[in-house]
């Protein structure tokens, strides 16, 4: 069964692109076929992933046009068998298009039946809010992943989160299982230290034993449009991206 992971944290700068595009990197590279699918505007790992932002049809035509899900679908620039389904700045209006929409939660999910047996993984990059974007990124997902930055508001607003994933649940008839929980940008202070026992106290062993370090040389892989893990692999930022990685597949796979 393909396993669809949605990525959530409706505050922003929790590196939740940045996990979603490397352990969507690090899946393709253990031999996985990976979709990862951009469903915010800023279409951050669209660039990250292809190095432009001029595709002809992006997710806002499947979610607002009727476009097919496999035509908008493109081969990441640095990696085989890592695909994507490239965002647009048009999707800063699909809140308001799909508002009045019959059926408008579960129209990522309809667009990703299409697809989904040809990959093992779908990652869904989901904007940090919780609007039908992101509603529809839990209907459509088998599991969340949430990263969580370890810094001093890191718990603010896990709890309307959990709310919102509560209140899915019991209207839509939805499980949303949280799949694992992972801890960035620790910059080994005793204020991330303090930070991280409590998002563990409050997740128990949801939280991944993998910690991401803030590592100049994951901004720097960004910003070349390469692979962390080819750009720099003996980075701090690389090697817990891979012990990550290895979690995510013992985690699903039992190995």
């Amino acid at each position: 069964m393909t396993r669809i992971f949605a990525l959530c944290n409706n505050k922003g700068g929790v590196t939740k692109t940045t996990t979603a595009v490397n352990v969507a990197y690090g899946l393709a590279r253990a031999g996985k076929r990976v979709l990862l699918v951009d469903t915010d505007a800023q279409s951050n790992s669209t660039y990250s992933l292809l190095g432009s932002l001029d595709q002809e049809l992006t997710l806002f035509d499947v979610l607002t046009q009727g476009a097919k899900m496999a035509d908008i679908l493109v081969e990441s620039v640095g990696q085989k068998g890592l695909f994507v389904a490239p965002s647009s700045i048009n999707l800063s209006a699909a809140d308001l298009l799909m508002a009045s929409a019959p059926g408008r939660e579960h129209k990522l999910a309809r667009a990703l039946n299409q697809v989904k047996a040809n990959f093992d993984y779908i990652l869904i990059d989901t904007p940090p809010n919780l609007g039908v974007l992101t509603v529809n990124s839990f209907i459509a997902c088998t599991d969340v992943i949430i990263p969580i930055a370890l810094t001093t508001y890191a718990l603010i607003g896990i709890s309307i989160l959990e709310t919102t994933m509560e209140e899915l649940r019991e209207n839509l008839d939805v499980s949303l299982p949280i799949f694992g929980v992972v801890a960035n940008l620790d910059d080994h202070t005793r204020l991330s230290t303090d930070v991280l026992s409590a998002v563990r106290e409050h997740f128990q062993g949801l939280v991944f034993d993998s910690v991401i370090p803030r590592n100049i040389k994951v901004e720097e892989a960004h910003n070349q449009i390469a692979c962390l893990f080819d750009y720099a692999p003996n980075s701090t930022g690389a090697i817990a991206y891979s012990k990550l990685v290895k979690e995510v597949l013992e985690r699903a796979e039992g190995h």
